[in-house]
């Protein structure tokens, strides 16, 4: 196999003078840089991408890492990441930690074994020895949907989800509904404490006592939806809305009306969290808060290439808006 040495002595000139060529140095001349771009075409050559990433000390790749590829919302994020990374010349690893927190470590140590220029990070667990594997990387880290720890002094892209979650509870308040259940994520799951936190904010606001029984922590996905909801409708039977804390939540919840016979949004109201592309079909229509899952994938690869670019270890976060998306989920109540 040819090599760099067998370039620089076809041109009878020294290895450091090809590399300098091959990388733009700029203290080469423009006529030896296109003598060794011609003669890397007369021999077919090839640069090996470890050895350039050698002289480089960068290895143009990025890492990424996802807590559920299945999930619909993160798949849509990691697609517009790597659009914008791979356009920019970046390889993008994944690794799906499906909620692991040892595959979420393994993945951090792989990370320095690679040699990695950045990373874009979703962690659903941050124990001492995680927060001390992402301190000791010392590369740039940007939290995708996820605040890190203060400690860690690294930005995120997200959204606000207290915000979005008192805008789903005002339009149910605007259609006159006040005894309103919710079905949440898991209790440690910062996002889901979030809207939890603006479902309960807002029923205080409002001078409405919440009911304890009105309240469901089951889990992500369709089936948690469904079992929550199946709950709610034995415990709290006054009740004329749901708030589900995300679309699959809320699908499932539909899910267990239209089995048993429950008029939607006749009997009661329903509405999600997250605008995913099922919650837009015919059959569904459901009203949910949408987060610009696309523009938060880009916003991320595009602050980590900054941070890349310039040599920083921290940078401002951004946090983007949601949006109240009224489809045929709900509708009012007599007062």
């Amino acid at each position: 196999m040819l090599t760099i040495k067998d370039i620089a002595k076809q041109l009878g000139v020294s290895v450091s003078t090809v590399s300098r060529a091959l990388n733009n140095h700029p203290d080469i001349r423009e006529e030896t840089k296109q003598e060794v771009l011609e003669a890397m075409k007369r021999f077919n050559y090839t640069p090996n991408a470890l050895a350039r990433s050698l002289i480089q000390r960068k290895s143009n790749t990025v890492g990424l890492m996802i807590p559920d590829i299945t999930d619909p919302f993160f798949s849509a994020m990691a697609h517009d990441v790597e659009e914008v990374l791979s356009e920019n010349g970046y390889q993008v690893v994944y690794v799906n930690t499906s909620r692991r927190p040892d595959k979420e470590k393994r993945f951090l140590n792989s990370v320095m074994e690679r040699k990695m220029d950045g990373i874009i990070v979703t962690p659903d667990f941050l124990d001492d020895d995680a927060k001390e594997l992402l301190q000791r990387l010392n590369i740039p880290v940007v939290f995708l949907r996820r605040r890190p720890p203060e400690e860690l002094n690294m930005p995120f892209v997200d959204v606000n989800h207290y915000e979005g979650a008192c805008r789903a509870m005002d339009y149910l308040f605007s259609l006159g509904h006040r005894q309103i259940g919710f079905i949440g994520m898991p209790r440690y799951s910062f996002t889901g404490q979030e809207r939890y936190r603006g479902y309960m904010d807002s029923l205080k606001k409002q001078g409405i006592t919440p009911a304890p029984r009105g309240i469901s922590w089951n889990g992500r996905t369709i089936e948690c939806g469904y079992k929550a909801m199946e709950r709610l409708r034995e415990e709290l039977p006054d009740m004329t809305a749901v708030f589900a804390a995300n679309d699959l939540l809320g699908v499932g919840a539909l899910e267990y009306t239209a089995r048993n016979g429950v008029a939607v949004p006749d009997q009661i109201s329903i509405i999600g969290f997250d605008n995913l592309e099922v919650t837009d079909l015919h059959w569904i229509k459901l009203t949910t808060v949408a987060q610009p899952r696309k523009e938060m994938g880009r916003k991320a690869a595009e602050l980590l290439m900054q941070m890349m670019t310039d040599n920083l270890l921290t940078a401002d976060s951004i946090t983007l808006e949601t949006q109240l998306i009224v489809r045929n989920t709900c509708s009012g109540i007599a007062r």
